[in-house]
């Protein structure tokens, strides 16, 4: 086996789309909204005999809590194996090293068991202190025909969809970065009422612009009596679509049951055959500030899928004092850095 730069989008994108299981945070257009930002990026290709069979887009994160190696939802291989993951992780030691930071943080795209978690165990890696990306997640096949997904909704979900319509609910699509505006207005109240630290301006209208090139996202805007009380960019990237950015006031009028069937009717028309909504709560927390989120999203039919917890490899003392800034919430990181 020998590890590639891969410099050709096409390859690239083949590879990651061809898998049963993929994300678009191994796509091309993520690793370029980070190298935007001014991080470090390596799109690295596993080679068996010149043959492709896994990749790892890695990024450098660099934060006042410390710099690090990132791998978001990989690496992605033809078929897991420890030896692969040791034979790429051996490799991202010694880059570590080069770049001069800490320690190695990955969101694994493969699900939590208890052998899933022994592989990173014997890879030399410890669970981080902090989510990265959703991991208790709620996905819906998409593939079905309309009339099916429809009976398969809550009773609820479907009365509202249809509410909705009659109440005169308008969605609108767009991939202008203008309307951003609307989605970062509403995701300031979202992150109020369900307690997160939501994303500036101008990474919204980053993430926009760049999967847009592709048509790989739309921004869904959902307006009643002529104001947008709804908002979310779906990514469409292989056969599955992102609910990712999302933002909303609380309203009698239920604008946003209509905004997810028009998304899965446009992830149906482009091909897509999964639509993952992203987090939920998980089952045994009854107070956790997604309850309420996660009844909406499951209202839609479909089934869970939690996958593995984001791992730390340590290479350095040093790791400790980004894990004991990570201990504290990131509410209050967010106000202490004020």
């Amino acid at each position: 086996m020998e590890i590639k730069e891969i410099t050709n989008k096409s390859v690239w994108e083949k590879f990651v789309t061809s898998l049963s299981d993929h994300t678009f945070l191994q796509g091309w257009n993520w690793g370029e909204i980070n190298n935007k930002i001014g991080e470090d990026l390596y799109r690295l290709g596993l080679y068996n005999q010149n043959k492709l069979i896994g990749v790892c887009q890695v990024f450098t994160v660099t934060a006042r809590r410390g710099k690090f190696l990132f791998i978001p939802h990989g690496p992605l291989l033809e078929k897991f194996s420890q030896s692969q993951l040791k034979y790429i992780y051996d490799y991202l030691k010694k880059l570590a090293k080069d770049k001069g930071v800490h320690f190695i943080r990955v969101s694994p795209w493969i699900e939590s068991t208890d052998k899933n978690k022994k592989v990173y165990q014997n890879l030399g890696f410890k669970p981080a202190p902090i989510f990265m990306h959703a991991e208790e997640t709620w996905l819906i096949d998409i593939s079905k025909d309309e009339s099916v997904l429809l009976s398969e909704m809550r009773k609820t979900t479907r009365n509202l969809i249809n509410r909705a319509t009659r109440d005169g609910v308008e969605i609108i699509k767009s991939q202008d970065p203008k309307d951003i505006k609307y989605l970062y207005d509403l995701q300031l109240e979202t992150s109020k009422r369900n307690h997160f630290v939501p994303f500036s301006k101008k990474i919204l209208e980053l993430e926009l612009n760049t999967f847009s090139q592709d048509n790989q996202c739309v921004l869904f805007l959902g307006k009643y009596d002529g104001i947008v009380t709804g908002a979310a960019i779906i990514v469409y990237y292989g056969k599955f679509a992102f609910y990712y950015q999302s933002g909303s006031v609380e309203n009698k009028v239920p604008v946003n049951y209509l905004l997810q069937w028009e998304v899965i009717k446009e992830a149906k028309a482009r091909g897509c055959q999964v639509y993952n909504m992203w987090g939920i709560a998980p089952p045994n927390k009854p107070k956790h500030p997604w309850n309420g989120l996660t009844t909406f999203k499951t209202g839609f039919g479909g089934f869970n899928r939690n996958y593995l917890h984001a791992q730390d490899l340590i290479l350095s003392p040093k790791y400790w004092i980004t894990y004991v800034i990570e201990k504290i919430p990131k509410t209050l990181r967010a106000k202490f850095a004020k």
